[in-house]
């Protein structure tokens, strides 16, 4: 069955007191809705639409050449959001992965998982859950009494027991993509922010009959949302170790993990030591048996096996 993915990135991210939209800021250098884009392609998504609306002229240089991208003319929900998405998946049969343009650190196999159990289950929608330290601002998992979903109460319109819930909404799902559009045309505003809900199409589906699951994560960090620059630094550090154990495990020597900072397209050989202060960005290439540090920050450069390099910083070179 095939794939499409629909990634949210028309929000405004008012509290990054910022000129450029939330998913245009960086993580290791490179734009947060880029990060969400690479996993979807990762888990085989035939098809993208990138949904557009704040600072939209910003956003669709970074979108546009791997996703069709729809406009949300007025920011009036995810429900919205995701309505606008109609004609772009016309006649489409099949999963749709309905993703945060601001939540990096997301994994193709995560995406994998949502859409095996949608699938497997018959599902009309599967829902990411995770248990966050402190639940404010999340939208709560409300079970019925034999542990079924019953629907998602978003944090301004629970009750005090149903805000009391730990397992919380991820804003990651994989629908069924009929029930997905046949649902959203039931959705209303009736709500204490008066917007258009993705949440309420799990309550739809349910009185429709249709299994309506949770798929617990298995890393609670990938859910992370970067709504401030607090989180935004929370968010690479989590990458930066991500990325650094993996080319540690594929034999890269660091010297102080911490202190290496390597973007996720760059490319490490075997035996190559990092030191302290190294940045490593871009679509750089580092060749075997290499000494990189310290102090050296580089860009889209390759370098040759056997290479030095200390107190450098260079941008689309050949060392």
């Amino acid at each position: 069955m095939t794939t499409a993915a629909i990634i949210l990135a028309a929000g405004a991210g008012t509290r990054m007191k910022s000129k450029r939209p939330k998913v245009a800021h960086e993580m290791l250098r490179k734009p947060l809705v880029s990060w969400v884009m690479d996993a979807a392609e990762q888990a085989g998504a035939d098809r993208i639409v990138a949904v557009v609306g704040h600072m939209r002229e910003q956003v669709e240089p970074l979108v546009a050449d791997r996703a069709q991208v729809v406009v949300q003319q007025q920011l009036r929900g995810t429900a919205d959001a995701v309505a606008s998405c109609k004609q772009a998946l016309e006649g489409f049969d099949g999963s749709v992965l309905v993703l945060s343009g601001d939540s990096p650190l997301i994994t193709a196999d995560t995406m994998r998982a949502l859409v095996k159990t949608r699938e497997e289950n018959d599902a009309a929608v599967v829902v990411l859950t995770m248990r966050p330290d402190d639940p404010f601002g999340y939208g709560r998992i409300i079970r019925d009494d034999a542990g079924e979903v019953e629907r998602i109460v978003e944090q301004k319109d629970a009750t005090p027991e149903e805000a009391a819930v730990g397992e919380c909404n991820s804003g990651f799902y994989c629908f069924e993509a009929r029930a997905l559009f046949e649902a959203l045309d039931q959705v209303g505003s009736d709500n204490a922010q008066g917007e258009f809900y993705l949440t309420d199409v799990l309550e739809i589906a349910r009185r429709a009959g249709r299994a309506v699951l949770a798929l617990p994560a298995v890393d609670d960090t990938e859910c992370l949302g970067i709504n401030s620059r607090m989180q935004l630094a929370q968010a690479t550090k989590i990458a930066q170790r991500r990325i650094n154990a993996a080319h540690m495990a594929a034999g890269v020597t660091m010297l102080d993990p911490d202190q290496v900072w390597i973007g996720p397209d760059v490319a490490i050989a075997q035996d190559v030591e990092l030191l302290p202060q190294v940045f490593l960005f871009g679509a750089t290439r580092i060749g075997q048996d290499c000494t990189i540090g310290p102090n050296v920050q580089l860009t889209d450069v390759q370098v040759a096996d056997g290479t030095h390099v200390h107190q450098t910083a260079a941008n689309d070179a050949i060392i």
